[in-house]
This record gives structure tokens, sequence and C-alpha cells, in this order.
């Protein structure tokens, strides 16, 4: 293969990787090469899409539970929850209130 066809499989291989590394981040992505060039979109989520800006004592988000029967249960007063995927079945994210001790 010549040298300019290697380029391109580089920079393409590349551009996929960056791309899938940055999945969660992006909103939009478009893509489209004709013969009067190529045209390239790019969009990230909005910073203020967040329901809230308060950090809590404990986030449960990227998780990723597949197959079956999977929990995650956390007893903690404050916890956030987002940006999880559950694929199978019986697959469970459970938030209880911290029980005090009497």
């Amino acid at each position: 293969m010549s040298e300019t066809v290697w380029i391109v499989l580089i920079i393409a291989i590349t551009v996929i990787v960056v791309l899938y590394l940055f999945r969660r981040r992006l909103s939009e992505f478009f893509f489209k090469a004709s013969q009067e060039g190529l045209e390239a979109s790019l969009k990230t989520h909005d910073s203020t899409e967040k329901t809230s800006s308060r950090s809590h004592g404990v986030q449960i988000s990227g998780n990723r539970l597949v197959g079956v029967e999977n929990e995650i249960k956390v007893e903690q007063d404050d916890v956030g929850v987002d940006d999880n995927v559950l694929l199978g079945k019986k697959q469970k994210i459970s938030v209880e209130a911290k029980k005090k001790n009497k």
C-alpha cells in the first residue's frame, strides 16, 4: 500500500478510538463523505444539563451490569445515581437510607 493510504488508515483508526473513549461526553456526531469532500460535526453534552450542581457523598455512575441477577446496593444518606447501563434479567441498583445506631 502507498504511504497516503497508510496515513489515512492511521488517522481513521485514531479518530475511532478517540470517539469510543469519549462516547459518554458526546451528544451528537455527524460524518459525511462525498465527492465534494468531507463534512463532520461533533457536539458534546451541555454542562448545564446536570440536574443538580451539588456533589453527593456517594456517586453511582458509569456502571455496566450485564447478565443475570447483578446488584449494586448502597446504604448511605447522600447518593447520586446516573449514567448506568443495566442489560439482562433481574438487574438492580438499590439505595437505602443509612441506618442510625440507637
